[in-house]
């Protein structure tokens, strides 16, 4: 059975950040998934991403390996402010990033995570055993995709959630109805609209939030107002984007704000090509769901709608956490870990309450602030945690 001493389950933005922080420092490590997977396989073609391109680039222990030494490397003009970054470019950025930075990314599956003296035997799906010593899960937020209950019952076919779909030109011509308010729900919408599709967006809240465009110059003066951090401007961004300031909150705020900040709202780019262009049914949710003549019948909670056929539904609803929800987790272990309200709890270099398992991503959210949920998360939780597990592995020898 080999052995590593460190084992990083996922190749997005944080796994690949924990795992260049961790070659840097010379710890020897594994690092299994596919590279951005989750970008590159589960988001539509022509889609741009949410955040700024100040906030869109993975943490680095070398300096020049970001977007901006990107864009100089390939001869592509950069912006830092008032986006949008694409999907293309971001995705890019992240091959030239892993390429330099962690090479030998194995294409496995983990199946097991079992505790033993020492640490921890890993299972994969297709590849022998190993034995680690620290589990750093970075797994992203797709185990977590959520499709509410009335329509769950229903084929694929029929019902997806949006983080199925690469290519939407299937659904040029036919009547698609997009549950959600949310940034994935809002752009899958205007892009359907932009193929062809008939849609309709079908939304609880009365009307659709849109942030303001962040100011194209902000000199030293305006920062004193509005400070930038990696994840959004302004001095409640400090608060969200700082682990130390965070973890200072009481606990129900925390988990509060885990799931509420910048919570469901569309980007000041896509507005545009929202309102007023794409049909939306506000204040109406999905009460029941039937597969009715090749299509769905949708039967709304709401005022003035009983009724919506569609040949397909689109789910923005979002990826509410879980931890049950990770395959590889056996009930023994997820039993050994201190949770709250499905989120594990972690200390502030992402460890659990199981020596040695280690969480990062969405789930440290409420450990670690709102930046977790986010790419700007891996500049607050790379370093530290990787510098943790450095000292704590070479005690250990």
């Amino acid at each position: 059975m080999s052995t590593s001493d460190v084992l990083v389950i996922g190749a997005g933005p944080h796994g690949l950040s924990i795992a260049a922080h961790l070659r840097e420092l010379g710890v020897e490590h594994t690092i299994v998934g596919r590279t951005m997977d989750t970008w590159r396989s589960h988001m539509p073609q022509g889609m741009y991403l949410k955040s700024e391109p100040y906030g869109s680039w993975m943490a680095t222990p070398r300096a020049g390996v970001d977007l901006a030494g990107y864009c100089r490397a390939k001869g592509l003009e950069h912006v830092d402010r008032i986006g949008p970054l694409s999907l293309d470019r971001f995705l890019g950025y992240a091959d030239w990033y892993a390429e330099q930075l962690v090479p030998g990314v194995r294409d496995e599956t983990v199946t097991e995570v079992t505790p033993v003296d020492g640490g921890f035997r890993v299972s994969f799906a297709a590849a022998a055993p190993m034995t680690v010593k620290k589990v750093i899960v970075a797994t992203g937020v797709l185990p977590y995709a959520h499709i509410p209950a009335p329509l769950a019952g229903l084929p694929g076919d029929l019902v997806s959630h949006t983080s199925e779909h690469q290519l939407l030109d299937k659904f040029t011509g036919r009547k698609v109805a997009v549950i959600g308010s949310g940034q994935s729900a809002l752009e899958t919408a205007a892009l359907l609209h932009e193929i062809g599709a008939q849609v309709q967006i079908i939304a609880r809240k009365d009307r659709f939030q849109w942030p303001e465009k962040n100011p194209e110059h902000l000199g030293p003066l305006g920062q004193l107002g509005r400070p930038v951090t990696k994840l959004c401007e302004g001095w409640p961004c400090v608060v969200w984007y700082s682990p130390a300031l965070y973890r200072r909150l009481p606990q129900d705020t925390r988990v509060y704000w885990a799931t509420r900040v910048l919570g469901p709202m569309g980007s000041w780019w896509l507005k545009d090509r929202i309102e007023g262009v794409v049909e939306a049914l506000h204040g109406h949710g999905v009460r029941e769901a039937t597969a009715q003549g090749g299509g769905v019948r949708l039967a709304l909670d709401g005022p003035g709608q009983a009724t919506v056929d569609v040949d397909h539904v689109v789910c923005g609803t979002g990826f509410p956490m879980d931890l049950a929800r990770l395959p590889f987790l056996p009930e023994s272990l997820l039993a050994g870990i201190t949770a709250v309200r499905g989120y594990p709890v972690v200390s502030r270099t992402g460890e659990s309450s199981v020596s040695g398992l280690y969480f990062v991503g969405m789930p440290s959210t409420p450990s670690l602030g709102v930046s977790a949920r986010f790419i700007a998360g891996t500049h607050t939780i790379a370093k530290v945690l990787s510098e943790s597990v450095a000292t704590k592995i070479r005690r250990s020898l």
